[in-house]
């Protein structure tokens, strides 16, 4: 780890490219990869599906996730201090970065209720415990699990302490958390996946999820691509941004894009050659809701040989993915109050953890372990309101500020691109106009209006 002297004094920097880009890797991928994205791809008729995906990829994620690097490294600050310098101190743009920082914090708050689950699963995994449970009974242990608010409380406090703890020192222990839970996952994906196709077999999985047949395509279907397409890569929230700012001058900032794409993509395809033959082997009944990992899978986990220790190598994977998220959600918090709060990190991780942690208390107790927090529904209003306002807002105006508010000459020398190149006129068309446009079209359509 390296610092270099910026507007607001000394600061931390990635000690490698590969750092950062394993670092934002484990921010991408989560539960959107692992179950979202195999979910939404076999809802939409698999491999044509997966191309236009592909597609929204390269024009509405990778345009945006260069932006939120440029403006992070041209700023070089938390992301309040990078809108208000790179903006002159505008209130409006200073408003954003506050907006942003919110909405990450407000996921955290939710995020870290449903990561906790994956270790309660876990050690019942272990213990055989989840071994006698049928597809009859599964939902009612689930729900029992979920209204036992001590439980809840308990592992939410357990996830958000472990987040903390890697977050205390800075990109030094978020490298070195990162370097060891993307292999692991990695691994448990690959063994996890073998033991699948073992048991099932490949060729239907590989069958529909190469086969491009385009009449299953709907307006629906290219939509859902899209909009996946920016919720995949973290996008909206200023975690490229604050992670951005961390990064040397000496990193290509569109080779590193590249390459957390491409491992992003991966691990969403991995995810469905590890789920997929377990769905068409047993026929399972298939819902969007994250609940069925915890559910119907458990049960299709444990009818397996060895389908204890699967279903623990399954949970650890879940759990691994998200906590590698839930660090990235709380850097810009930490980040802010540190730097514009002039705190100690120690005091600005115990201040940001301490209030996420308080606002998840509510959402830890809304799904039948308080009748007033149930009522209040705290969890599913703050997930759309993140989901359907907050990241594709927050992801609009990135891409505004991005191409029309920092200057050519910074973002072409941010990018090591001539300002007369095509790939650089190609990035700026898509980031200018492409982008928010689909983005805004995606909001649109979530809300019916057209």
């Amino acid at each position: 780890m390296s610092k270099r002297h910026g507007k607001h004094g000394s600061k931390q920097e990635w000690s490698s490219g590969i750092g950062f880009i394993i670092a934002c890797v484990g921010s991408a991928v989560g539960l959107g990869n692992l179950w979202k994205f195999p979910y939404i791809t076999y809802e939409n008729g698999g491999g044509a599906f997966v191309f236009i995906y592909l597609l929204a990829i390269l024009v509405v994620g990778f345009p945006i996730i260069l932006g939120e690097m440029i403006i992070g490294r041209h700023g070089h600050a938390n992301i309040f201090g990078t809108f208000k310098s790179l903006s002159k101190d505008h209130p409006f743009w200073k408003g954003l970065g506050i907006f942003l920082i919110s909405v990450g914090a407000l996921i955290l708050s939710f995020y870290s209720v449903v990561a906790g689950w994956t270790l309660e699963y876990f050690i019942k995994s272990l213990s055989g415990e989840l071994g006698g449970l049928t597809v009859a009974t599964v939902g009612k242990h689930f729900g029992s699990f979920v209204g036992n608010g001590w439980k809840q409380v308990f592992y939410h406090t357990l996830f958000m302490g472990f987040t903390a703890f890697i977050i205390l020192k800075g990109t030094r222990r978020i490298e070195q958390a990162v370097k060891i839970l993307m292999p692991v996952l990695f691994v448990l994906i690959f063994v996890i996946m073998g033991i699948s196709l073992y048991n099932f077999g490949a060729g239907q999985s590989l069958s529909f999820l190469f086969d491009f047949d385009f009449s299953k395509l709907t307006s629906h279907s290219v939509l859902e691509a899209v909009g996946h397409a920016f919720f995949t890569l973290s996008l909206g929230m200023g975690i490229m941004i604050i992670y951005g700012s961390y990064l040397p001058k000496k990193i290509h900032v569109v080779r590193a894009g590249l390459w957390i794409v491409f491992f992003d993509t991966f691990i969403a395809l991995m995810a469905c050659m590890m789920m997929y033959p377990i769905i068409f082997g047993t026929n399972m009944e298939v819902k969007e809701s994250a609940a069925m990992l915890f559910t119907t899978l458990t049960v299709q986990f444990n009818a397996l040989p060895g389908g204890g220790f699967i279903s623990a190598g399954f949970y650890m994977l879940v759990a691994f993915a998200a906590l590698s998220s839930t660090i990235s959600l709380l850097e810009p918090v930490v980040s802010y109050i540190s730097e514009e709060w002039r705190m100690s990190r120690k005091k600005a991780t115990a201040l940001g953890a301490g209030v996420i942690w308080l606002l998840g208390v509510g959402c830890a107790l809304s799904n039948g372990a308080s009748e007033f927090f149930t009522k209040l529904g705290v969890m599913d209003k703050l997930d759309y309101f993140t989901s359907n306002w907050g990241l594709t807002v927050g992801g609009i105006l990135i891409s505004i500020f991005a191409g029309w508010i920092l200057t050519k000459q910074a973002t072409s020398s941010e990018l090591e691109y001539e300002q007369s190149s095509l790939s650089y006129r190609g990035w700026l068309f898509c980031v200018r106009y492409l982008s928010p446009l689909f983005v805004l079209i995606v909001i649109l359509y979530k809300l019916n209006l057209f």
